[in-house]
């Protein structure tokens, strides 16, 4: 205050035609700007910085409405990273049957801010890099993915559709039908004891969707299944499980009999043991009424 200011204003923008620069001195007393006439600024050249100007304005409007209150790791750019590193085949409800389809799977559901999913995250990676090697994978029929449950919408339909409770949760099996075989892996999550899991049971399994896998006796079982229309599958459902009802039922009552049986050489080991002690008990008070003593 009450004394003279002087500021130097200079733009310039590469490529551009133009190059713009004014010194302006500016008397605090008298409220009065002296532009240098030699350098004074045209409307042209105002003209001209403008657009820059609505640039740097703009970009700074953007940080300010992208700013998150979210916390670490569950920010945009932190989701985006996890999500980019994941290097088993990204399956979403979109492309799920397609790429599963004639395939042996092992899937993980996760979230990207999930810390239990973080720290399984490089043996899955691990996995799927073994899996994508062609030695490994000579048919091309295990197909180890991944499902992000927070996607939306895709993901979270997927989730959805195989009731998804908790995360991770990873599935495997034939994915034939929809997925309808996938059951839930609860082994170790290390990347030795997924490939061990993975070696021992993505063998291909005996059902509709692989007959060729199928022993003899068991296709012709299959098959015969197959050709039978939607009520004479029930009824045999039917029969099935009457079956089950009546063989648990025998057994039941085999089991009543052998625990009565068991109950009576129970009851008489207990007398006989009774008896042995009495007797023992007997010589014993002999013994000592009449001051006998064994000598050693």
């Amino acid at each position: 205050r009450g004394e003279d200011l002087f500021m130097h204003l200079e733009a310039e923008q590469t490529g551009k035609p133009w190059r713009w620069q004014s010194i302006v001195n500016y008397s605090m007393k008298k409220q009065r700007s002296y532009p240098n006439p030699l350098l004074r600024m045209t409307c042209n050249t105002f003209l001209n910085l403008f657009p820059p100007l609505l640039l740097i304005f703009a970009a700074i409007l953007h940080d300010v409405l992208s700013f998150t209150n979210e916390p670490p790791g569950r920010d945009p750019i932190s989701i985006d990273k996890v999500r980019g590193a994941e290097r088993a085949v990204s399956l979403t409800s979109d492309n799920f049957d397609e790429l599963t389809k004639g395939k042996l799977v092992f899937i993980k559901f996760y979230s990207p801010h999930c810390p239990h999913c973080k720290e399984m995250a490089s043996a899955w990676n691990e996995l799927a890099d073994y899996y994508q090697q062609s030695d490994n994978n000579k048919n091309e029929d295990i197909l180890i993915g991944s499902i992000d449950c927070t996607k939306s919408p895709s993901g979270k339909a997927l989730c959805g559709r195989f009731k998804i409770m908790g995360l991770p949760t990873i599935l495997y099996g034939d994915a034939n039908f929809g997925g309808v075989y996938l059951e839930e892996y609860r082994g170790d999550k290390s990347f030795t004891d997924f490939k061990q899991f993975a070696s021992q049971t993505l063998v291909p399994k005996c059902n509709p969707g692989s007959l060729d896998a199928c022993a003899a006796d068991e296709r012709v079982e299959m098959e015969s299944y197959i050709a039978m229309g939607y009520h004479e599958l029930d009824a045999k459902i039917k029969q099935v499980k009457q079956r089950e009802i009546d063989t648990k039922a025998f057994y039941a009552d085999q089991f009543g009999k052998l625990q009565d049986r068991y109950n009576e050489q129970l009851a008489e080991k207990t007398s006989y043991v009774s008896s042995v002690n009495d007797d023992v008990r007997m010589i014993k008070e002999v013994i000592a009424s009449e001051g006998r003593c064994e000598q050693k």
